[in-house]
């Protein structure tokens, strides 16, 4: 055999073990390529999986339950745990949404939420401390004693602001106004032995100041419409009246 033949037989078995090689990379390509288009069809298949249950439960370590999903009669209600399974953040949806948060260990939270007609902000210990609402285009702060009992208001308006303060009884003791649609602002304060009144908005009368006793008699100073003999007489800003029970003056000057 001549050296060219060995050549020529020794490239055709190269050639051969080339052509095997290239045939099972071939076929490791294509099944790797199937293997990775199963692996992201099912991967499709999982995102758009719909899972449908009433109640989802989150279990840590020790098997307790720190997060559940559940749905009730009002709506869906997200909750989740602390160690010994008190609810720490509660979100409930429907027509009332609120969003609860509470502070381990005590009865003080505070409440988020919304309705059809407001919305306002909360806190509470066991009753509620003090409140921040807006209520058809009105604004206020209300704060309470330990009892639940208001305290004390305020509230701005469209047309104007007011605060009032009540004693521990809940009854008014304190009002100030500041109304533009009564053409000025007043103050009212009232105690155990009478009342006092200043008004400085014109529509209303004004300016002037009215101290009252519980019998009913009154000391005014200031602007006031008086009926005299058969007519109406309105007093100056530095006029100074006594009047009776039945609202009638008994003296005046000037």
């Amino acid at each position: 055999m001549q050296p060219h033949d060995l050549d020529l037989q020794t490239l055709v078995e190269r050639i051969g073990k080339l052509e095997a090689q290239n045939c099972r990379l071939k076929k490791t390509g294509i099944a790797v390529a199937v293997l990775i288009s199963a692996v992201l069809f099912m991967g499709q298949e999982q995102t758009n999986r719909v899972v449908e249950a009433n109640a989802f439960h989150l279990m840590d370590a020790s098997g307790k339950i720190r997060a559940q999903l559940s749905m009730e009669m009002s709506g869906p209600i997200l909750s989740l745990l602390d160690a010994r399974g008190s609810p720490v953040v509660s979100l409930a949806g429907g027509d009332k949404p609120v969003l609860v948060l509470n502070k381990p260990g005590t009865t003080e939270q505070v409440q988020l939420g919304t309705n059809k007609t407001h919305f306002g902000l909360g806190l509470y210990d066991k009753e509620i401390r003090a409140g921040l609402s807006i209520q058809n285009g009105a604004s206020a702060i209300d704060l309470f004693d330990e009892s639940g009992t208001a305290q004390a208001t305020l509230v701005a308006r469209p047309t104007g602001s007011f605060l009032r303060l009540r004693n521990p009884a809940g009854k008014e003791v304190s009002t100030l106004w500041v109304d533009s649609s009564a053409g000025g602002s007043s103050f009212n304060m009232s105690g155990s032995a009478g009342s006092l009144s200043v008004n400085l908005g014109e529509e209303a009368g004004g300016p002037g100041l009215e101290i009252t006793d519980n019998e009913g008699f009154s000391t005014v100073l200031g602007r006031r419409e008086v009926v005299g003999t058969g007519r109406k007489e309105r007093k100056p800003a530095a006029a100074l009246l006594l009047l009776g029970k039945d609202r009638k003056v008994l003296w005046s000057a000037p």
